[in-house]
């Protein structure tokens, strides 16, 4: 039986063999050259086969995070709920002290108008926008400041 390369896989008797009848086929020529080997030499074969396979593993990781810009996105991540503590302390230290001059007093967060048995908290709705504005405008000022617009990305 001649065995030749084509695109697909090893021919066995004039047919392309499938790819799991050609995963097959290997597993039983290792099986068969490992069992010609003495213990402590199939137990070598087997650890360099695991370890080249954990190699593959880790590099493919690699490159995964390396290509999709998984580091980048945990980056912005971590800086974005940073800025969101230094807006939250902002508000707590200056937006609601400087509400609580206005009429009715109390926090920005805690006003609200009542509508027969319905309490509609407009104040919690007005620091959350602009808790998100300060948020989105700290990070658009370091977007630019850094130019980080300019970079260009490796393809």
């Amino acid at each position: 039986m001649a065995d030749t390369k084509s695109s697909g896989g090893k021919q066995s008797k004039g047919r392309e063999l499938t790819k799991a009848e050609n995963k097959e086929r290997q597993i039983k020529e290792v099986k068969t050259k490992l069992g010609n080997l003495s213990p402590a030499a199939a137990t070598e074969v087997v650890s360099d086969v695991v370890a080249t396979q954990a190699r593959k593993q880790a590099s493919g990781f690699t490159n995964f995070i390396r290509d999709q810009g998984v580091v980048g996105v945990g980056i912005g991540l971590v800086l974005g709920i940073q800025i969101k503590a230094v807006v939250d302390t902002v508000m707590a230290s200056l937006v609601n002290p400087l509400s609580g001059l206005l009429p009715g007093g109390g926090t920005l967060s805690a006003r609200a108008f009542h509508v027969g048995s319905a309490n509609i908290g407009w104040g919690a709705i007005v620091y959350s926008l602009f808790t998100f504005l300060m948020v989105t405008l700290i990070i658009y000022a370091a977007y630019k400041l850094l130019r980080l617009d300019k970079l260009k990305k490796e393809k």
